[in-house]
């Protein structure tokens, strides 16, 4: 299986706590690799087999909003 990359913005980080609790979320997704998330311009980066609808989940179920 090939992995990919995908870019979100993430509406509502403000500080460190938030990028940790995007990280540990998308991190449970099945098939991510890994994430990279920047709170200094709220972005999401996620490597890995991509499921966007799980990734979206999962940063919704901890109260924050992928953009669309």
């Amino acid at each position: 299986m090939s992995t990919s990359t995908a870019t979100y913005t993430v509406v509502g980080m403000t500080c460190n706590g938030c990028v940790n609790k995007v990280t540990n979320a998308v991190t449970e997704v099945a098939g991510v690799d890994d994430v990279d998330v920047d709170v200094s311009d709220g972005t999401l980066e996620v490597f890995g087999q991509i499921d966007d609808a799980a990734i979206r989940a999962a940063v919704a179920q901890i109260g924050y909003k992928i953009a669309d």
